[in-house]
């Protein structure tokens, strides 16, 4: 998975808690010593991992006699420098060592106070280190064997450096690494990291289904796409801009498109990124209701698409460019009728993720047409209450409700926001087909779904 911060993507991070840079630079491993033995996270399968609170935050639990050690990750900016905080928990009855150990180049040096790379400081313990160990190659068998006396400095193409640090029972260790700029001058808890990244998608739609699966999946990924917004990959930002238009994060989309645009004004763009780039320009006129600069972009866009435009990000554009520009809304729905590719394929597995969640709260129309909620429903979902708040739409942010009388569904819908006023239906395909309303707002008693 990927670590990082609003700023995009820090580090990878495999299921035992290794961390690599995302330019492959470097590798931070780290292993347990305790009363019997060394473990090692990567060479061990007692290992399990998850995200703290659903975030781009790592939680790895390493077993050891009578408890475990957890590992923390989470990305730190303090404005001056980017790093990752990794905590260590040792929740077993005895004291055990930590060992935070790197491969890297450059000209390393080792203190207690931590080791430097290239004259700067890179890895810092909250504490000085009881051991240090700088080799030319693995550093492992040094760390297992006891470290001696840390070199003054040694350079080369991949060095082996680490600090050892001792943990009580129940007592914790953080350690920094940088990434950018300065290491912070204060370390956060990981656990404050995720509780920031939470209340940043809070702001966003709220879906509350009968399936528990789908609700955590849905908090897992709008956190991700926060954080492909980011990335300096165009397919990434741009793929996360129309999620998060849809997530109601007009300000994070934005964030996503500015990366889009500066690489399409560069000329920057391949043929299937340009696609993308259209429906991350055209998502912020359909659904936050503001101009993109679309209209300036279009064309050189569609050119740079070439045979790999479908007809569904072209009508997205001429949907977009309609009510201020018909003339060029025009041109773009005849291009449509000419296209033989009719949809677009997702590149990220983020946007995969959110293709997968969102469909099944609604269904937009690329034209014209009503905005369809709930347009299957699951046979579990039945007689089950669902609410979804904030979800944007070209007919407006639309919350609704749904509650049972018996096994037929009564809805409750809201549609708020600039674009609300513009004519527009609602329907509920998965419970009622026949059903729809242009109403701003409303209650309805339906048909029982028919069952399958």
């Amino acid at each position: 998975m990927l670590i990082g911060d609003l700023q995009g993507p820090t580090a990878r991070i495999d299921r035992a808690g290794t961390i690599t840079s995302l330019d492959a630079g470097w590798r931070v491993e780290w292993g347990i010593g305790g009363e019997d033995r060394w473990r090692l996270a990567h060479d061990e399968r007692a290992v399990r991992q998850t995200r703290i609170e659903d975030t781009p935050t790592s939680e790895t639990w390493l077993r050891v006699p009578g408890g475990d050690v957890i590992q923390r990750v989470a990305a730190s900016n303090d404005g001056s420098g980017r790093a990752l905080v990794i905590e260590f928990e040792n929740a077993s009855p005895t004291a055990v060592v930590v060992a935070v150990v790197a491969r890297v180049a450059g000209l390393v040096e080792g203190s207690a106070e931590g080791i430097s790379v290239d004259g700067s400081s890179w890895m810092r313990g909250e504490r000085p280190a009881g051991g240090v160990v700088v080799v030319d190659g693995d550093p492992w068998p040094t760390v297992m064997t006891g470290p001696g006396p840390a070199p003054v400095d040694l350079e080369g193409a991949e060095v082996g450096a680490g600090l050892l640090l001792a943990v009580p029972h129940r007592q914790c260790v953080k350690v920094l690494v940088g990434v950018e700029g300065e290491l912070p001058a204060q370390i956060v808890d990981p656990a404050d990291v995720a509780t920031g990244w939470r209340k940043v998608a809070a702001a966003g739609v709220e879906i509350d289904v009968p399936d528990t699966d789908l609700v955590s999946a849905w908090r897992r990924v709008v956190c991700d796409l926060i954080l492909a917004a980011g990335s300096t990959a165009p397919i990434a930002a741009a793929e996360a801009a129309w999620w998060l238009d849809v997530a109601g994060l007009h300000g994070e989309a934005d964030r996503a498109r500015a990366t889009v645009v500066e690489a399409a004004l560069d000329g920057a763009l391949a043929d299937d990124v340009a696609g993308a780039a259209l429906r991350a320009l055209a998502s912020r006129d359909l659904l936050a209701g503001d101009p993109s600069g679309l209209d300036e972009l279009a064309g050189p866009l569609a050119d740079a698409a070439g045979s790999t435009l479908d007809r569904a990000t072209a009508g997205l554009v001429a949907a977009a460019l309609e009510s201020d520009l018909p003339k060029p809304a025009a041109d773009a729905r005849r291009l449509a009728d000419s296209l033989t590719v009719t949809d677009w394929t997702v590149a990220t597995r983020v946007a995969d993720g959110a293709a997968r969640v969102i469909e099944m709260i609604v269904d937009q129309p690329h034209g014209d047409g009503p905005v369809a909620l709930l347009p299957e429903l699951p046979e579990t979902w039945l007689g089950q209450p669902i609410d979804v708040r904030g979800l944007a739409t070209r007919a407006g942010s639309i919350s609704f409700s749904v509650r049972w009388h018996g096994d037929r569904p009564a809805v409750l819908w809201e549609r708020t926001g600039a674009l609300s006023s513009r004519p527009g239906e609602i329907t509920f395909p998965g419970l009622d087909p026949s059903w729809s309303s242009g109403e701003l707002s409303g209650e309805a008693l339906l048909a029982a779904p028919v069952r399958a």
